[in-house]
């Protein structure tokens, strides 16, 4: 009962409304479970893409930045090297995916030595802007990483990722004014390249995470952006 309580919490405290974000960080080490539940607190870095519609054109650049946002990550060890997971960043899309351990042993083992992994994502959402127009927003999103690490000892585990996206959103638009020249919005980044770098402290049932992240992409209609962010987590293991 305690569990479910904690990742109900969990669940509400980040929330799942989608903008045209797409996260800087992941947060994700090379280590499976080994069995059980992992329960992870982000507080990530994202890329802000906003939507122009200057003159009333809606192929305008977005325009961008980046922000701090938490993300729930959920991980569930189906075998001695495999998770099955998914992730819930705020006002982002959601991805369920894949963690395969190729090289090293799990989490739960803490043993020395080199840490290889790869995953797999993919996500599909639907929501809706409100404001001066009204957007219904629809995202396709697929991801992949390779992650390699060292666990030092057992309380310390040093890593790195490399990471590629394709995202796409696409939106129809409420317009009652006529203020644009279009009822539609449609925008797409074919190659997010990212490289994250970070380290795990912790014991097998309750860890701090820090990383530093590094992401490169372009969407359509948009001059190329390359942000860096720094983020935190806390994990907890079942």
């Amino acid at each position: 009962m305690n569990k479910l309580i904690l990742i109900s919490i969990f669940v509400f405290s980040v929330g799942c409304a989608q903008r045209i974000k797409v996260p800087i960080n992941r947060m994700i080490s090379p280590e499976a479970i080994g069995g059980g539940v992992d329960l992870k607190y982000e507080q990530l870095g994202f890329s802000d893409a906003r939507l122009d519609f200057s003159n009333g054109e809606t192929d305008n650049p977005l325009l961008m930045g980046s922000v701090s946002n938490r993300s729930l990550y959920m991980g569930f060890g189906v075998s001695e090297n495999a998770d099955f997971f998914v992730k819930v960043p705020q006002e982002s899309s959601s991805l369920v995916g894949l963690k395969v351990q190729l090289a090293g042993a799990p989490s739960k083992a803490r043993a020395e030595g080199h840490q290889l992994a790869f995953t797999v994502a993919v996500g599909a959402e639907r929501d809706t802007f409100k404001g001066q127009f009204n957007i219904k927003l629809k995202s396709d999103v697929k991801d992949y990483s390779l992650i390699y690490g060292y666990r030092l000892n057992p309380m310390v585990l040093m890593y790195s990722s490399f990471s590629l996206g394709q995202y796409s959103f696409k939106g129809d638009i409420d317009d009652p004014n006529g203020l644009l020249l279009n009822d539609s919005i449609s925008y797409r980044a074919n190659n997010i390249i990212g490289a994250q770098g970070g380290v795990e402290l912790g014991g097998d049932s309750f860890a701090l995470q820090a990383e530093f992240g590094v992401q490169k992409l372009k969407w359509s209609d948009t001059p190329e952006k390359t942000l860096y962010f720094t983020a935190i987590a806390l994990r907890t293991t079942f």
